[in-house]
């Protein structure tokens, strides 16, 4: 079944700011005049009443000289109310609702642990704005602020969580199963290594000689860049293991030899370390280049969704920009797969291809999201897999970001910039007359019987166990967005 969305927190990974304005379906009546401030947590004391007899009450400590509660803004006899700024520093303690997109411009502070839900975007304005709440850590029916309340793990100051794509599906009832990235930590408690390099070793390498050494996460969160140049120094180094970032330790090393013809036959080659580099929010990372002949698989896995389960997909990789052929094969696929690297029955996959292939195209000229269910890569539709989905757009920016949910009777397919802009949704509907089969391998950069004629650049992605919901995917994208992706 696919589940709403409860209490989203979203974030920015890069800027903390609170959002404050009236409730507009508030009949109390704004204070004039000083206000002082309230001491011990127990209410404003001696504050002068209002111009319409109201006075600051419910338990509500004012910890910086102005408190903002239930939607009524004190700042010295004037409410603030529709698109009003903050320019003054204004601290924020409690039960603030911002219901009207209003912009922070100024010095707002973020100081009780508190949690910040809708939408907000990496700069100034607000513009997620239907019915934004403070929740979490702050007390929002009286009694005060909870100076302690915010969860811990996430990048961000004086208590505040910032919330991860695991964190946001796990809200959703839709927890992370697989999660792996090279570029910025996903899940917001995680203290393990990224990924793991090898330098000295054959060239091509299949997984053998050498020496390894994991590349952790930096205090911000992002993949140690400088530490792999440390160990790599002018050796060839390339890529040993994606590790899970999940807890259930689905990491990726490359892949075995497959069933089909040609270089699917033979072991696939470790992708090179150095190959791709790039920033997200301004540090120096490295991304996942991975030529022809080169993928990466797990057969034996935890608590993949299997046979007709719901499951939903996400990645972060390159569309035109940066990669050389653009995915013109098959197939540069992130997913679920056989176990026994060989391919069976249109179901038995649930993997999101990014590629010009053989089978289903959208718009222009491609390359495009599409759905790989195996015997087959499809557009939408419950047609055959050959189908052309005009609402499918063509992802030539340098970092596409698309989606795939699978189960039941039903598949859904959406992508975007993930740079800029919003969401398309090419196809939510059912998947015609065939049934799911879904095995538990997880692939990357290849096919299930290990096709790997193609190539791509992979940054981050996760799958779930669950269908996701239509907020959690927005959350989750505005994530990424406020990431910062840069070449």
């Amino acid at each position: 079944m696919r589940r709403k969305l409860a209490g989203m927190v979203i974030l920015s990974a890069s800027l903390v700011v609170w959002s404050c304005g009236n409730d507009s379906g508030s009949d109390d009546t704004p204070a004039s005049g000083g206000t002082e401030m309230g001491t011990g947590g127990v209410g404003a004391t001696g504050a002068v009443v209002g111009s319409g007899g109201v006075v600051p009450t419910g338990g509500m400590a004012v910890t910086g000289g102005m408190a903002v509660t239930g939607g009524m803004a004190v700042t010295g006899g004037m409410p603030v109310t529709g698109g009003a700024q903050n320019t003054g520093g204004m601290q924020v303690t409690g039960g603030a609702q911002n219901t009207g997109g209003m912009q922070v411009t100024g010095g707002a502070q973020n100081t009780g642990g508190v949690q910040v839900t809708g939408g907000g975007g990496s700069g100034a304005t607000d513009t997620g704005g239907t019915g934004a709440e403070a929740t979490g850590g702050v007390a929002t029916g009286g009694g005060g602020a909870d100076t302690g309340g915010a969860e811990t793990g996430g990048a961000g100051t004086g208590g505040a969580l910032v919330e991860l794509p695991c964190d946001i599906f796990g809200a959703d009832d839709a927890p992370c199963i697989a999660a792996y990235s090279m570029v910025r930590r996903l899940k917001s408690d995680y203290t393990g290594p990224l990924y793991q390099v090898r330098r000295g070793g054959p060239d091509p390498n299949t997984g053998t000689g050498g020496e390894t050494q994991d590349i952790m996460a930096t205090s911000s969160g992002h993949g140690d860049a400088a530490a792999q140049d440390a160990f790599c120094g002018s050796q060839t180094c390339t890529v040993s293991v994606l590790y899970d970032q999940s807890g259930r330790g689905n990491d990726l090393t490359v892949a075995p030899a497959g069933c089909y013809e040609g270089t699917a036959s033979e072991d696939d080659y470790e992708s090179d370390a150095k190959r791709q580099s790039l920033t997200v929010g301004g540090q120096s990372v490295y991304g996942l280049y991975m030529d022809k002949h080169e993928g990466y698989r797990n057969n034996s896995t935890s608590g993949v969704p299997t046979g007709s389960e719901n499951a939903t997909v996400y990645m972060v990789a390159a569309g035109s920009g940066l990669r050389q052929g653009a995915g013109c094969c098959c197939c540069w696929n992130f997913g679920t797969a056989s176990t026994n690297n060989c391919y069976g029955p249109t179901g038995m996959m649930a993997a999101l291809y990014l590629g010009t292939g053989y089978w289903g195209s959208g718009a222009g000229n491609g390359p495009w999201f599409l759905g790989d269910f195996e015997a087959g890569v499809w557009a939408g539709g419950t047609g055959d897999s050959n189908a052309v989905n005009p609402n499918s757009p063509s992802m030539t920016m340098d970092f596409a970001y698309g989606m795939l949910k699978t189960g039941g009777n039903d598949y859904a397919l959406k992508m975007g910039d993930a740079t800029t802009g919003s969401l398309t949704t090419a196809y939510d509907g059912p998947k015609g007359n065939w049934t799911w089969v879904k095995e538990a391998g997880i692939i990357l950069g290849i096919g299930g019987d290990n096709s790997n004629s193609s190539d791509g650049t992979f940054f981050e992605g996760v799958i779930t166990a669950g269908w996701t919901s239509d907020e959690a995917d927005q959350a989750v994208f505005s994530n990424v967005h406020a990431a910062g992706y840069s070449r």
